[in-house]
């Protein structure tokens, strides 16, 4: 367990901003969201350890609220906690990480065949749009925003298919990857080959090709997980041990 940084000053801050709580709203859930982000942003690092009392200050809530988050974070495998050991974020799965894209290319290669069949100028615009929102993301480059641009491209495609219940079921794999996601774009060819990627999908959209559109959707996922594997290899220190076979 690697042992925990100045949690206020490491992780809390967002876009050069320090994270406000809305107390109109849920508490609870807010921490929970705010923590959840930061792991899966890896700027809080996978074997890292978890101080409630640095996040309790750094928000400026109480510790309830804190245990709160933390313990629904524990049952979504993003915190580990070891009863008189401490409280981590978990280490990267690399086998789950490697099933979990299996799963996600065979979904997002249906999704995409949906949304060719039902493709029209609007979704063209839409997803042209956060193209430009992604390449503006390099200039800095804006690793973070990157990917939640990248992100919204992909759901876009799925609210055009209409299988918005199938994305949902998506979501629940792609934590595990996400954290690698966020490792792997620190290489900056992989956030102009994403881009090139999402181009071709586009393209074969605006065809209205359903194979066409499958096949640019598995190449651009072939191609992130041909990523994910080399940014796995490269923080093999972010894994846990018996997942590397």
């Amino acid at each position: 367990m690697r042992r925990a940084r100045n949690v206020p000053a490491a992780a809390g801050r967002k876009n050069g901003a320090v994270v406000a709580i809305d107390r109109r709203r849920s508490v609870p859930s807010q921490v929970y969201e705010v923590l959840r982000e930061k792991i899966l942003t890896v700027q809080l690092e996978p074997g890292e350890s978890i101080n409630e009392r640095w996040l309790a200050d750094w928000l400026g809530v109480s510790r309830t609220p804190i245990r709160e988050a933390i313990n629904r974070l524990s049952a979504n495998g993003l915190i580990a906690i070891v009863p008189n050991v401490g409280t981590s974020v978990s280490l990267i799965n690399a086998s789950k990480v490697r099933e979990f894209s299996l799963v996600r290319s065979s979904l997002e290669s249906l999704i995409v065949r949906h949304a060719a069949i039902r493709f029209d100028d609007d979704g063209g615009r839409v997803l042209r749009d956060l193209i430009d929102r992604q390449v503006g993301t390099l200039e800095e480059p804006d690793l973070i925003e990157n990917i939640a641009v990248d992100t919204e491209f992909h759901r876009a495609i799925a609210r055009i298919s209409g299988m918005t219940a199938t994305w949902s079921i998506l979501q629940h794999v792609m934590d595990e990857i996400l954290r690698v996601r966020h490792l792997s774009v620190r290489v900056q060819q992989a956030l102009k080959d994403a881009i090139d990627a999402h181009l071709a999908i586009v393209d074969a959209l605006m065809a209205r090709d359903p194979d066409r559109s499958e096949r640019a959707m598995k190449a651009h996922l072939d191609a992130s997980f041909t990523h994910v594997l080399a940014a796995m290899d490269h923080h093999s220190g972010y894994l846990e041990r018996q997942s590397l076979t």
